[in-house]
């Protein structure tokens, strides 16, 4: 492309999608052991196949597409694993509600094969869908080596782990109270279950004695399972009803005598000091009934509904079923609740109802609460586990960031951590590999062992979406095969998530990988924020406020939507989004492109050669180099350090930041003004030392943006940069070339700006036409700001139209002049002359006057009662804001009557 045939408009359409095209055929993403080259990796933190991307992943993948480009660029053999997961409860839920909606059908009407079949539709169908929305994005992913939790590579590591787990101890099979969803037919781990304050009830309900009149009153949330009691509990330290102990009680209903007993579980000043105790309906109770060998009896099916007879579980055997009151059978849970208050009601054995705010356990996916819920599942010992995982953060040896915002709570979770339920009832998942005969013996193996002489079953239950994404890291590297890319690229370097599966996900990552691999995952953890509407509401379906990221690609283009994200973050903190925030990008990548424009109007094809750090070097030796270009090379070098500083440290809102300034406030809004009387003049050696530090400096500010927003700086690359068409992300990061520091020049630059805008600032408030030259006095200037102003007087014709400056060690201020202070320095700038003073000052007046009258209606607004109670309090703050605003500008217009009158 010649310089003749740039667009005037940036056209992302045109671009992105060609400019992606290029780099695959570069092959750019992908990465292979290399012994001359340290490896850096990262892997995707896999998109559930349930549905499309959402903001929160283009914010988390922007990040990953960043840290892999700068790593990239750095010299790094670099690979970032990209892949989808196969999400067991939430794919088998969207398919189901697929089915029925389509085909008014359910899984069962299929058959467990069929339906399977049917999921894997889905999964080719939206893995693909989320795959392009990654590349539209501009993820640079090593596509080559993509992988899905249930390929047939990582099936055979799950169960390579879940045999070798079984076989050291670590995976058992046991009678264990689970979170069970009703809605889902599940069992959950306990990092499933999300606790919810709700506004629930406490019944107080008579209990009587069996050999007496009297009674005791339980205080309970959940009458429905007062069915399944076998024991009331007492304190130890409740000494007022230590008497009671061994006494019996009699259960409502089903008048079935159970014994009080005392457990240090039992706090004795919540409600009346006794606690009805059902051990195969609630997880303390469980503990407690072990304690006390108490019976367990299961009143509910796995839907939630009270059972015709009760199943009486003593130890692990099922021992006797119980009748259940006729009124009750079939009853859902919650309907059962009202159904056993009416009845105690009309007996007279309701004590009390009082409201009872209190924390339910709700389904992470279903929403609905959950049931504790007695059922043999398969478990993993966790402690062995943990306490290593649990060393390597202590230790630092993975470090969490932000640091110091994750690692308590890391170190209680895992501290306190309890056996992880690892089997879901459900079809869609990796299948356990556990057989059963006919004597119901158990069998763990990979194939089926059945014989001639012996049938074996496998189990029907598949395991935690969980127990194989905890595996990701080095599954995904073919473990168990000791791979070479296993060997270069394990450990990985970072992996960047969101803080709400620290446990889920990021703990047992480190547990499995410390266990099967003796070695940490990953080096550093990056926690980003969650993306949040504009309100700070989080972004849902059921809100109706998510923001679609490929929607706003399209409208903006990718590099905007990218440098939106960065630009409203800050290390770890959630960002707030609107629509329109996105123009935020969208100017940047103009400003980016314009400026371009206008630099590409002075170059020549020879040019290109001519900028680059042995010209930079020369041109300084030979002293060819003016102020502005020494300020603007000095200001490069910070911003390299700094921007290389951010990324380094996850601070990325610091790179961008300095990004910003130094693009746009320090390079174009005053490197290329000042530049523009040489660029324009007639000395051509004044115009090519000029271009060329302008060219070097816009090449470096590419590369340094590349990782934000890598399709306009690849598009501006090719046609500036390209050393045989050599993409950006192949060329070198700029670190070698922060080597032009120099505090002294920064300190006069810096001088001649804070001037300039005084000037600036005063012709604005003073009205005057811009055709108009000013003259500019400067009074305590010493001899070097003297000679400064004066030699560079050409900067503020420039950028202020000042056409004659003055500077003395004392000046006496003329009549009728603005002022101002700069650096101690006092800065005089005649009026007379330059406006109609008059005139001037008659519109002063008015512009007061008018302040003045709106001045008067706010404050009257503001000392309304009536309105600061009705308003909200957003409204309120937004008023007072503006009478801030309106007086510190009424202040100004009064200043500068008084100096029109001086």
């Amino acid at each position: 492309m010649s310089f003749t045939d740039i667009d005037k408009v940036y056209n992302p359409d045109k671009v992105e999608r060609r400019i992606y095209q290029f780099w695959l055929a570069q092959n750019a993403f992908h990465g292979e052991p290399n012994p001359d080259k340290s490896p850096y990796s990262i892997v995707i933190p896999p998109p559930n196949v349930t549905d499309r991307l959402h903001m929160g992943h283009a914010y988390n993948n922007t990040l990953q597409d960043i840290l892999i480009r700068f790593k990239k660029m750095l010299g790094f053999e670099t690979m970032w694993m990209p892949g989808t997961d196969h999400a067991g409860i939430a794919t088998q839920t969207v398919v189901e509600r697929s089915l029925k909606e389509n085909e008014s059908k359910t899984r069962y009407d299929l058959g467990r094969e069929k339906f399977i079949e049917h999921v894997w539709l889905w999964k080719d169908k939206h893995g693909a869908i989320i795959i392009d929305q990654l590349k539209k994005l501009g993820c640079a992913c090593d596509w080559q080596r993509e992988r899905f939790t249930m390929d047939a590579g990582l099936s055979e590591a799950v169960q390579e782990v879940f045999i070798q787990l079984y076989e050291r101890g670590l995976i058992y099979k046991g009678q264990r109270i689970v979170n069970w969803d009703p809605a889902s037919a599940t069992a959950l781990a306990d990092d499933e279950v999300e606790h919810k304050e709700i506004n629930g009830k406490l019944y107080h309900i008579k209990y009587k004695f069996k050999d007496s009149d009297d009674f005791l009153v339980v205080a309970t949330t959940r009458p429905e399972t007062l069915l399944g009691d076998t024991g009331i509990a007492i304190s130890p330290e409740d000494s007022e009803k230590q008497y009671l102990l061994g006494r019996e009680v009699i259960i409502p209903f089903v008048n079935r005598p159970v014994k009080i007993f005392a457990d240090e579980h039992v706090d004795k000043e919540f409600g009346s000091g006794f606690v009805k105790v059902t051990p195969a309906h609630d997880p303390n109770d469980f503990e407690m009934g072990q304690r006390h060998h108490l019976d367990q009896i299961v009143i509910m099916d796995r839907d939630g509904k009270i059972l015709q007879c009760c199943i009486r579980v003593r130890g692990s055997e099922r021992a006797e079923e119980l009748s259940i009151p006729a009124f009750l059978s079939g009853a859902d849970r919650f309907e059962a609740r009202k159904r056993i208050i009416a009845e105690l009601e009309k007996t007279g054995d309701i004590v009390k109802i009082e409201e009872h705010v209190h924390a339910v356990g709700h389904s992470y996916r279903s929403k609905v609460p959950i049931e504790p819920y007695l059922s043999e599942q398969w478990f993993v010992k966790m402690k062995p586990l943990a306490e290593k995982a649990l060393a390597a953060v202590q230790s630092g040896q993975v470090k969490l960031y932000p640091e110091g915002r994750f690692e308590k709570t890391y170190e209680h979770w895992m501290s306190n951590i309890r056996d992880w339920c690892i089997s879901r009832q459900l079809w869609w998942g990796h299948r356990i590999p556990a057989w059963y005969n006919e004597k119901n013996e158990i069998r763990v193996s990979k194939t089926d062992p059945s014989t001639a002489e012996e049938k074996w079953t496998q189990d029907p239950d598949v395991l935690d979406t969980w127990f194989s994404s905890q595996l990701w890291p080095f599954s995904t590297l073919g473990w168990p095969q000791e791979t070479a890319a296993l060997k270069y690229f394990y450990p990985t370097n970072t992996l960047v998530t969101g803080a709400d599966i620290i446990f889920f996900w990021v703990a047992r990552m480190i547990m499995a990988g410390l266990e099967f691999r003796k070695d940490i995952p990953f080096e550093n953890v990056y926690f980003n924020g969650i993306v949040r509407d504009e309100n700070g509401r989080k972004m849902s379906k059921s809100l109706g406020n998510g923001i679609d990221p490929l929607e706003m690609i399209d409208k903006y283009s990718a590099d905007a939507v990218r440098y939106t994200l960065l630009s409203l973050s800050s290390e770890g903190q959630d960002i707030y989004l609107g629509k329109k925030d996105f123009e935020i990008g969208r100017n940047f990548t103009n400003k980016l492109w314009n400026s371009f424009r206008f630099l590409s109007m002075h170059l020549s094809e020879d040019m290109l050669d001519k900028a680059r750090l042995s010209d930079i070097n020369k041109l300084q030796e030979e002293h060819k180099l003016d102020l502005a270009d020494e300020w603007i090379l000095s200001r490069y070098s910070a911003t390299i350090q700094r921007v290389t500083k951010g990324f380094e440290e996850f601070k990325f809102h610091e790179a961008v930041s300095a990004l910003h300034s130094f693009f746009w406030r320090e390079y174009c809004d005053w490197y290329l003004e000042l530049s523009k009387p040489r660029l324009y003049g007639a000395d051509k050696e004044l115009r090519d030392a000029s271009l060329k530090v302008a060219l070097f400096t816009l090449k470096g500010i590419l590369k340094l943006l590349h990782p934000l927003i890598p399709f306009i700086t690849e598009e501006i690359w090719q046609i500036i940069g390209l050393p045989e068409n050599k993409s950006i992300l192949l060329s070198e990061w700029p670190a070698d070339e922060a080597v032009f520091a120099n505090p002294a020049i920064e300190a006069d630059a810096d001088f001649l700006q804070a001037m300039i805008n005084a000037v600036r600032n005063i012709r604005g408030e003073m009205n005057v036409p811009p055709k108009n030259p000013a003259q500019l006095l400067i009074s305590g200037a010493d001899d070097h700001v003297a000679q400064l102003v004066q030699k560079y007087l050409p900067y503020f014709t420039q950028l202020a139209n000042v056409d004659q400056v003055r500077a003395s060690r004392q000046l006496q201020r003329p009549e009728l002049s603005a002022t101002a202070v700069v650096n101690k320095l006092e800065v005089f700038v005649p009026l007379s002359g330059l406006i109609d003073i008059e005139k001037e000052k008659s519109r002063l007046e008015k512009e007061k006057n008018r302040l003045d009258k709106q001045l008067t209606g706010l404050m009257k607004k503001l000392g309304n009662e009536d309105f600061l109670n009705r308003a909200p309090e957003e409204v309120i703050e937004r008023e007072k804001q503006k009478l801030e605003d309106w007086r510190v500008t009424l202040d100004k217009i009064r200043e500068n009557l008084e100096q029109l009158t001086l």
